[in-house]
């Protein structure tokens, strides 16, 4: 029998431990990933807590609707040219001063430097 492939050679020995090793890791990763993803979601919804408490703060003040809100969200999300519920250029997009394509990785245009996202809600 040769013994280069028994199961207890120690080269097997030695690739048992490094998957385990590697399992481990995973695992210890995946943990830290989930509770990642929970705050996420905790932040999530303390956010939106906060928006729907100034919101009405603010309708009520000013005497607004519910209306006024979703004309301006509409507004506010068709600055970017796409009704998605975001307002973040996803595409490349002409530069209006210099009609070359600008990606959306970019604030201002690489070649002549204009301001392409000038908010400062802008998400990079």
């Amino acid at each position: 029998m040769n013994h280069s492939s028994n199961i207890f050679s120690p080269a097997a020995y030695m690739l048992s431990n490094e998957a385990k090793r590697q399992a481990r890791k995973a695992e210890t990763e995946t943990v830290n990933l989930r509770n990642r993803i929970k705050i996420l979601e905790n932040n999530v919804a303390k956010a939106l807590l906060i928006n729907e408490g100034l919101w009405e703060l603010i309708r009520d003040k000013l005497h607004l609707t519910d209306d006024d809100l979703n004309e301006k969200l509409y507004a506010v999300d068709m600055r970017d040219g796409t009704l998605d519920g975001k307002n973040q250029r996803s595409s490349a997009k002409k530069c209006p001063q210099c009609n070359r394509m600008v990606s959306p990785r970019h604030a201002a245009c690489i070649y002549c430097g204009h301001i392409m996202d000038d908010s400062v809600f802008s998400i990079t």
